[in-house]
C-alpha cells in the first residue's frame, strides 16, 4: 500500500484549538506512516483533493459545510471515502446559547438542563442552529453516511447514535467499522515532584480538570458542587475558549478560593499534572470518549466521568467506580468527595486504546477498500 496516497481532510482551523478530532487525525497519520509507510497529506481545502489520491479520509461531521465539500469532491472523482464521524448527542451541549443570553446562572442544574435540552431538540426541527441538532445537519449526516464507503465511529455506541439521529434505513451493518481512540503519554519526561509543584506554583492533593474553558466542559458545576469544600485545591489546565463563560467561572473561583487556572502547558509536562493529581474530573456534556479521561486513567489517576448519556461509557470505562449526572450538584459533590478519599483506579487496556491499535484498525479499513471487499 506504500504507493497509495491518502488525503486526511479536516477543517482549516483544526489545530486552533487542537481538539479531539485533530488529535485523532494527527496520531493516526503518525502511526500509519511509521508502521506501514503510507503517504498521507492533510487537506483543508476540498480543491486540493485530486485523482492522485486512492482514499479520502474525512474527520468530523459537525463542521458539515466543510465536510460536504470534501465528500462531494471525493465522490465526483470516484475516490472511496472513509468517514471518522466523531459524533455524540449535541443536544445538551447546544444549550449554551440560552445561557449566553442569560449571562449564566451560578451553575447548571438538572431542571434547567432537561427543560432546555428538550426545547432545543424541538427547535432543531425548524432552526439551522445549533448546528449539531438541526434538521439541516441531520439531512447532511444522512447523505454523508450514504456517500461514505466506510464509517469509522470511535465506539459501537457512537455508530448507533449516529444512525438514530440521521434516521437512516437499509444501511449495511458492515459499512460501520469501529476505530477506537488512543492514548500515549511520554512518562519518561515526568517532572520530579518538588520541581513540578515549584514550577507551576500549585498545592498538593489537587483535583484536576484538563480541557478548554467552555460551557461544554462544565467547569462551573465542578466549582459549584465543591463551593463549600474550599480546603480542596482545584486546578484547571486549558485554553479559554469562551470568554463569557470564563468570566462566570472565574467569578465563582475567586469567591471560593483555592482554584488555579493554567492556560498553556508544555506538552511534555501534561503527564506530570495527571501523575500528581489526586483526582481528574470531567463533567462534560459530550465526549467521544474524552481523551483526557483516557490520559488520566492511563497514569493511574482516578477519574470522575459523566454518565452514558454523554460519552461511550460501556466501551471505554465499563468498570469505572465514579460516574455522575453532570447536572446533579448533590451527586457530583458526593461522588467527588468519595473518589477523593478512596482514589480507586479505572483500569484502561493500553493495548486496545493505543494509537498503534487505532492505526491498525484504520489500516484494516483501507485494506478492505483496496481489495474491494465491501
Amino acid at each position: 500500500m506504500k504507493n497509495f496516497k491518502i488525503a486526511f481532510c479536516n477543517r482549516p482551523s483544526y489545530d486552533n484549538p487542537l481538539g479531539g478530532d485533530a488529535i485523532q487525525m494527527l496520531e493516526t497519520k503518525k502511526y500509519l506512516e511509521k508502521n506501514w509507510g503510507l503517504h498521507i497529506d492533510i487537506i483543508t481545502d476540498s480543491q486540493q483533493i485530486t485523482s492522485d489520491y486512492s482514499i479520502v479520509h474525512i474527520f468530523n461531521f459537525l463542521t458539515y459545510k466543510i465536510t460536504r465539500k470534501f465528500i462531494e469532491r471525493a465522490h465526483s472523482l470516484n475516490i472511496p471515502i472513509v468517514s471518522s464521524c466523531i459524533y455524540w448527542d449535541y443536544s445538551y451541549a447546544g444549550t449554551y446559547a440560552f445561557f449566553d443570553l442569560w449571562a449564566y446562572p451560578s451553575h447548571i442544574n438538572k431542571w434547567q438542563a432537561n427543560i432546555l435540552h428538550n426545547l432545543l431538540r424541538l427547535l432543531g426541527y425548524i432552526s439551522p442552529k445549533p448546528a449539531g441538532i438541526s434538521s439541516i445537519f441531520r439531512k447532511n449526516v444522512r447523505e454523508f453516511i450514504k456517500m461514505s464507503t466506510y464509517i469509522a465511529p470511535n465506539s459501537e455506541e457512537e455508530g448507533k447514535l449516529l444512525m438514530q439521529f440521521a434516521n437512516c434505513k437499509n444501511v449495511p451493518q458492515n459499512k460501520f467499522c469501529t476505530v477506537y481512540n488512543g492514548v500515549q503519554l511520554d512518562v519518561k519526561n515526568i517532572l520530579p515532584e518538588d520541581f513540578f509543584f515549584t514550577k507551576y506554583n500549585i498545592p498538593h492533593k489537587y483535583i484536576l480538570q484538563v480541557g478548554r474553558i467552555e460551557y461544554l466542559k462544565n467547569q462551573l458545576n465542578l466549582l459549584y458542587a465543591l463551593r463549600n469544600n474550599k480546603e480542596i485545591p482545584i486546578v484547571f489546565v486549558g485554553q479559554i475558549y469562551s470568554k463569557t463563560y470564563y468570566k462566570k467561572v472565574k467569578r465563582l473561583a475567586n469567591k471560593r478560593g483555592n482554584v488555579f487556572f493554567i492556560n498553556k502547558v508544555d506538552h511534555n509536562d501534561i503527564a506530570s499534572f495527571y501523575k500528581y493529581a489526586s483526582l481528574h474530573v470531567l463533567l462534560s456534556m459530550r465526549e467521544s470518549p474524552g481523551l483526557v479521561n483516557l490520559e488520566a486513567a492511563s497514569l493511574q489517576c482516578p477519574i470522575v466521568v459523566s454518565d452514558e448519556r454523554f460519552l461511550p461509557l460501556n466501551t471505554y470505562f465499563p468498570n469505572t467506580p465514579y460516574v455522575v449526572d453532570p447536572f446533579n450538584i448533590a451527586q457530583i459533590r458526593e461522588v467527588i468527595l468519595r473518589a477523593y478519599s478512596e482514589r480507586k483506579i479505572t483500569n484502561v487496556n493500553l493495548e486496545v486504546f493505543s494509537w498503534e491499535n487505532v492505526a491498525k484498525q484504520t489500516y484494516q479499513i483501507y485494506n478492505k477498500i483496496l481489495k474491494n471487499e465491501l
